[in-house]
């Protein structure tokens, strides 16, 4: 294993684990959003589970320079570890491993083991604070919820774009598709700002339920373009959508902060749910598409091909027929 990328996966995990705990409100170590999920499952991905040091180590001081003890710190990060593994391990059985986001069947199972392996890790973090004395089994439901539904988001909006762009990391655009790609880009932060931003609070309208508005950008990347773009763009609008409602300006500012995170990351987890299977079926359908093109061109050459191989026949089998009828 490459030391320098179990060094970038640890940065990679100690940075967003520590951006995610800015968050936390109903506990120091649950936060509503929580992208190091994500990391570490497109990173065991990607390399096969072979990085899991670094996001054991990751996790541990992440959470022993946060809050709880050095024992407390293991446990968090033993889950967090095994919450990876297990993750990865049910995309790569059933769903297509680094492949899950080519068919909309396998974004789907890669979503529910999101939602399996996220309860493991949410199971064995607050079990073990509780134990440990630094949170009450009576807020137990609270704490769990949270934890647990701030990792399925970072599962399901980081993980696939790590694992996207990753494989496939140039852009390779003409000048057309670039500039509708730079017109899509713009779109997605006008209307990410004006939803989610203060422009709907401007106009006086918060209370209207249009933030579902965020889908029609992402739903252009799914038809235009494909899984890579829709992921990116999600990214895009989560950290809009995210910075908005702390400040207030979104339609899921519903009071306290760690409620109004907890809404947004469920309706973020739906724009996923929506975005990247039909960006998969779209790729499904233009690979069924190729794959008729290319057929037909075969059955065109098809004739061409028998009467070249029976002329060829002929031709070998004639003289042993003129020798036989001799």
């Amino acid at each position: 294993m490459n030391a320098g990328l179990l060094v970038v996966v640890f940065l990679a995990y100690v940075v967003a684990g520590k951006l995610g705990l800015s968050l936390a409100f109903v506990h120091a170590s649950a936060s509503p959003v929580w992208p190091p999920t994500g990391i570490a499952l497109g990173a065991l991905l990607l390399t096969q589970y072979r990085v899991w040091p670094a996001i054991l180590l990751g996790a541990f001081v992440v959470n022993a320079t946060t809050a709880g003890s050095l024992v407390t710190s293991a446990g968090i990060a033993v889950g967090n570890t095994l919450e990876g593994l297990l993750g990865a391990w049910l995309v790569t059985r059933y769903a297509g491993g680094r492949d899950a986001f080519r068919r909309a069947g396998d974004v789907c199972r890669f979503a529910l083991a999101g939602f399996v392996s996220s309860a493991l890790s949410a199971t064995i973090g607050v079990t073990t604070l509780a134990l440990g004395g630094y949170a009450s089994w009576a807020g137990y439901a609270s704490i769990w919820s949270t934890w647990w539904l701030g990792d399925v988001g970072g599962a399901l909006l980081v993980a696939p774009a790590l694992v996207l762009w990753s494989r496939q990391p140039r852009l390779g655009y003409d000048g057309a598709r670039a500039v509708e790609a730079a017109a899509m880009l713009a779109t997605t932060i006008g209307l990410g700002l004006v939803l989610f931003g203060g422009g709907l609070a401007a106009m006086g309208m918060t209370r209207y339920p249009l933030s579902f508005f965020a889908l029609l950008p992402l739903l252009w990347a799914a038809f235009r373009f494909g899984p890579r773009e829709a992921s990116a763009l999600l990214l895009v609008m989560s950290g809009i959508a995210t910075w908005g409602t702390l400040r207030g300006f979104s339609a899921f500012a519903i009071g306290a902060p760690n409620d109004s995170l907890l809404l947004l990351q469920a309706f973020l987890a739906a724009a996923a749910g929506v975005a990247l299977p039909t960006a998969a079926i779209v790729e499904e359908h233009l690979l069924d598409l190729s794959r008729i093109t290319a057929g037909k061109l075969a059955l065109d050459m098809k004739p061409v091909t028998k009467d070249e191989f029976l002329a060829m026949l002929s031709h070998e089998l004639r003289t042993p027929l003129n020798a036989m009828s001799t």
